[in-house]
């Protein structure tokens, strides 16, 4: 190791050419949807990750919300989201992400959450909750859910979807049968 790093200190840095350097740009779009989501309390994928396109996509006023906290219950290697002891549940987190999709106007939300191994029901109720109030307060707009895999129960998963039904767990399993549904090292 000692070696390699000696001839890599021999090694000048070459400067990067100006085409990769991507140009960041914080408009008032994205200066308006930060605003939006500390007033709120909330948390969004795009920050708690670290997503290097934050600044064009809350430009274009699109944003993934995280609900459930900001710390995850799980440390998975693909994962930038902070691990540790979740703070409790924000009941009026539901309330809060609808409102906030209200006011951003938006026709499709995206709504995903931390894995929450620590709540009884793993966080079931939340989502589920979540997509509720944003059809409640906004009529017509879609919302696409990204959940963690809560263990494999397909009775949880069939308790987030409701009764509108969704044939999401079934492809899952069709399309990729040696799928694991919870990440395990020693399988």
């Amino acid at each position: 190791m000692l070696r390699i790093e000696q001839r890599n200190a021999a090694t000048p840095v070459e400067r990067k050419p100006d085409w990769i350097k991507a140009k960041v740009q914080m408009g008032p779009e994205f200066v308006q949807l930060k605003n939006l989501v500390k007033k709120e309390g909330l948390h969004t994928v795009c920050e708690e990750a670290g997503c290097p396109n934050i600044f064009e996509c809350w430009e274009d006023k699109e944003a993934t919300f995280l609900i459930g906290g900001s710390e995850c219950t799980r440390r998975c290697d693909f994962c930038q989201i902070d691990t540790g002891k979740p703070s409790p549940v924000d009941v009026f987190e539901p309330t809060k992400v609808a409102r906030s999709v209200q006011a951003m106007q938006l026709r499709y939300a995206t709504v995903t959450g931390v894995a929450r191994d620590d709540l009884a029901d793993e966080g079931v109720w939340l989502y589920a909750e979540t997509v509720r109030k944003i059809h409640e307060l906004n009529p017509g707009t879609g919302v696409e859910l990204l959940i963690p895999d809560l263990r494999g129960r397909l009775p949880q998963y069939l308790r987030v979807l409701g009764r509108q039904g969704s044939h999401l767990p079934d492809w899952r399993l069709r399309m990729h049968p040696p799928l694991r549904l919870l990440p395990d090292r020693h399988r």
